[in-house]
């Protein structure tokens, strides 16, 4: 509840004691099965009134065990188990939809989720590219995964201001988006159709749906159409 928010009910305010925090979690990854494994990612799905949903499901935790996550019939399991499956689909969508760009040597991805799926995308990437470095940057909770060989760390990162891409990479870009355009088939063009698998919103980050948002497109004039450098006038 907001701080001044109107209400007719009593106000209770409850401390956080870390300490009993830690025991209900150590009691809970005791408990084993999916338990702990929903309650990170219900709360990873970042929707309103997570926190009520996860408290219900933890009361129903103790009282099943861990084959609360399989009682699909139980309120507060059904209404986590919805939190859990957006979360991961999120995760797994992003995992097909990440673009990287090269940046002297580092790749690097800007994502724009509903939900935090870096853990999910960094163990997934880390696997594929085990000696890339690569940054994939949550602009919408400002989180940044770092990746080195064999080393990844989650850190807080308030904005990123990414250089100007040079030539190769422009050129990697118009590459893929003549790739696209190439392999679609004109006749079977179904652009409602296409956002039922590929949801507008990760449009703007995908070089080849650019010719459709032109977001890239500007970003890549603005930087061709920038001040001159003294050096070079």
């Amino acid at each position: 509840m907001e701080p001044d928010a109107a209400t007719l009910f009593p106000i209770r305010d409850i401390a956080a004691v870390p300490a009993h925090a830690d025991r209900v979690w150590r009691s809970l990854v005791r408990m084993g099965g999916e338990v702990c494994g929903w309650i990170r990612d219900g709360w990873n799905s970042c929707a309103a009134g997570r926190e009520r949903v996860i408290f219900d499901f933890i009361r129903a935790a103790y009282q099943y065990g861990s084959a609360v996550t399989d009682l699909l019939s139980e309120h507060s399991t059904a209404a986590l188990f919805r939190l859990v499956r957006a979360q991961r689909n999120e995760a797994h969508l992003l995992i097909e939809f990440a673009r990287f760009s090269d940046f002297g040597g580092a790749l690097v991805c800007v994502i724009d989720p509903k939900s935090i799926v870096l853990a999910e995308m960094g163990a997934h990437f880390s696997a594929r590219f085990p000696e890339e470095t690569f940054m994939i940057f949550d602009r919408t909770h400002g989180l940044a995964l770092f990746y080195r060989p064999y080393a990844s760390v989650i850190r807080p990162v308030d904005d990123l201001t990414l250089p100007p891409a040079d030539d190769t990479e422009r050129r990697f870009r118009d590459l893929w988006r003549h790739y696209y355009r190439s392999i679609a088939v004109e006749g079977r063009y179904n652009p409602k159709c296409r956002m039922t698998h590929m949801a507008k919103r990760f449009w703007a980050n995908m070089p080849e749906l650019d010719y459709e948002t032109g977001v890239l497109r500007a970003e890549e004039a603005a930087a061709l159409k920038g001040p001159t450098s003294p050096a070079l006038s």
